[in-house]
């Protein structure tokens, strides 16, 4: 939700459990008389809440003190509340700033809040600063940061400036090609998502331990040991990727129980919506990827247990999940195909789900008219992140 009015604004800015310190922000007009009728300080120490000043005291509520804390005056009617971690305390201090006037609201709104009062109108800029610190990697950051001052800001400001001049084709070919584009640079933002899936006992668990440097799965000789799926957190070599091993894909599975049912089921539904597939295959067994359906938009076929043969002239992406042989140029073909290997980290791209539906609408829409309050709503639109 975009909060762009004056009003004071109170939120838990730390994970709703126990810790040793809470974080808590105050911010809008009227944020300083309230820390002025809770707040009374430590020894003979004035309230001074002017910026840059850092106090120590306690929150109080009438006579009862509620917590020792430590106010960080941030900025004007900027306060940030640094209470102990006790999740009553944290909830007694928020009851306690909503008697008092604050409005009790989730952390994103107090970081578009904070957005506006830096950026203005700038929605762009303000996603950008909502953002930046979620980036999976380094390059993710890097993409984000160059679309505030060139990539989509300044893109989405030439539109609007030329419009008269411009083509309506060739502002919609522009914003496809942003779309193309973002779906790459969110690998590096977000990460992707890789299904490692094939036949039972094709080594399918082997290798996603293997990935993982350490043993999550269960790995035996017996097919169909793998009845869930699992998944992992796996940093490649230019993005993070979330790997899921899943139960092997056996059709007549699907009638002997209900267990084998669902995780037949479970599956094909991860394979539908990951980015990639890696589909294992045994090379002892001279298998095929033939007669399995795979609805993903990228397949990797790979044939697995090649340390058990001499004869490696076949064609295909050979390793061992056992000894690590060949995983490295699997890596290498994973980032190949999603697209990473080369892609331009100043590239111009999208990097929310409200910038990418309002350039879906530029790249489909029918006049100019159209066109300029869109650009216009990309531009200056309420924040949702």
């Amino acid at each position: 939700m975009d909060t762009a009015a004056n009003n004071c604004v109170a939120s838990l800015m730390t994970a709703r459990a126990v810790a040793a310190i809470s974080g808590i922000q105050l911010i809008g007009a009227g944020s300083a008389d309230i820390m002025k009728s809770i707040f009374r300080p430590a020894g003979k120490m004035n309230v001074d809440l002017s910026k840059g000043r850092i106090l120590h005291g306690f929150i109080f509520d009438g006579g009862r003190d509620i917590d020792e804390v430590v106010i960080g005056c941030e900025d004007k009617d900027v306060f940030s509340i640094n209470c102990h971690g006790n999740p009553l305390i944290v909830e007694n201090i928020l009851e306690l700033l909503k008697t008092r006037g604050a409005k009790i609201a989730e952390p994103q709104e107090v970081l578009v809040f904070l957005g506006r009062q830096k950026y203005g109108d700038n929605t762009i800029a303000i996603e950008a600063g909502i953002t930046l610190t979620q980036s999976a990697t380094l390059d993710g950051a890097k993409i984000i940061a160059h679309q505030t001052k060139m990539g989509l800001l300044q893109t989405a400001q030439w539109w609007l400036k030329n419009l008269s001049v411009f083509e309506l084709d060739d502002i919609k070919a522009g914003a496809a090609q942003i779309l193309s584009d973002s779906k790459i640079a969110y690998f590096f933002i977000k990460g992707a998502k890789v299904v490692i899936a094939g036949p039972p006992n094709s080594g399918k668990s082997t290798l996603f331990n293997y990935l993982c440097g350490k043993q999550k799965a269960i790995v035996t000789d017996i097919a169909g040991t793998t009845r869930d799926w699992l998944s992992a957190q796996i940093r490649l070599r230019k993005i993070t990727a979330e790997f899921f091993d899943t139960a092997g894909l056996d059709e007549t599975l699907s009638g002997k129980s209900v267990v084998d049912a669902e995780s037949q089921k479970q599956a094909v539904e991860l394979i539908e919506k990951c980015d990639i597939v890696l589909f294992i295959l045994d090379a002892t067994k001279k298998a095929s990827a033939s007669g399995f359906r795979l609805s993903a938009k990228t397949v990797l076929t790979i044939f697995n247990k090649c340390d058990l043969l001499k004869d490696l002239s076949f064609e295909g992406l050979k390793i061992s999940a056992k000894t690590g042989s060949g995983i490295k140029e699997l890596i290498d073909e994973i980032e190949q195909a999603l697209g990473v290997v080369d892609f331009d980290v100043k590239k111009t791209v999208c990097f929310t789900d409200r910038q990418r539906k309002v350039l879906e609408q530029i790249a489909s829409a029918k006049t100019k008219q159209q066109t300029k309050g869109l650009i216009t709503e990309l531009l200056k639109g309420a924040v949702f992140v």
